[in-house]
């Protein structure tokens, strides 16, 4: 059953996604947010759907427009947000295990496993020396056919590292600083 949306919800999801668009957009945070090495600051609120339900409309609206500016194109756009939102659900479903550190895995191993299938082959010359796919069928084509576990692994394994580094090191901590003094509701809790 949906609970009715407040205000504060509605702001709080805005501000999520104001925040994850400025610390992946704005230099000089957007130097890492895209590409086989990511470091993207904005991953840093993934895990607020522990506790605020309103993050997870937030930290996907935020993906989602951060991602149209993306080099991969519309593939970021939409398996890129499609991960985000994926992860975020999942988050928020881990909350009554009360161990934040478990909220952190979906959005550190979905963007580890899933985002360096076509992050790893539209890197390829193949892919930068024509034009980009213009479709998703086209791009998902691509990557398909050019998929190389010699370069997927690599690529997967910076990915994996960027994020967990982003979530755990600066994440768990955002999440413990709004669980202290934000006071989410007891159900959150």
């Amino acid at each position: 059953r949906m609970k009715p949306r407040t205000t504060a919800q509605l702001s709080r999801a805005a501000l999520i996604a104001a925040l994850y668009m400025v610390l992946t957009l704005v230099p000089p945070f957007n130097a890492l947010s895209f590409g086989a090495v990511q470091f993207r600051l904005g991953e840093a609120l993934v895990l607020l759907p522990f506790l605020l339900d309103e993050a997870v409309p937030g930290v996907v609206a935020g993906c989602l427009v951060a991602n149209f500016f993306s080099p991969f194109g519309i593939v970021d756009v939409v398996v890129g947000t499609g991960v985000t939102l994926s992860a975020a659900l999942l988050t928020r479903s881990l909350r009554r295990t009360r161990r934040a550190w478990l909220g952190a895995m979906p959005p550190i191993l979905l963007n580890a496993v899933v985002v360096p299938l076509y992050v790893s082959t539209l890197t390829l010359p193949a892919a930068t020396a024509g034009s980009r796919p213009a479709s998703i069928g086209q791009a998902l084509a691509f990557a398909w056919s050019h998929l190389s576990w010699s370069v997927y692994i690599p690529v997967a394994a910076t990915i994996l590292a960027g994020e967990a580094a982003v979530v755990l090191l600066l994440g768990l901590p955002l999440l413990g600083l709004v669980r202290r003094y934000m006071n989410p509701s007891r159900e959150a809790l």
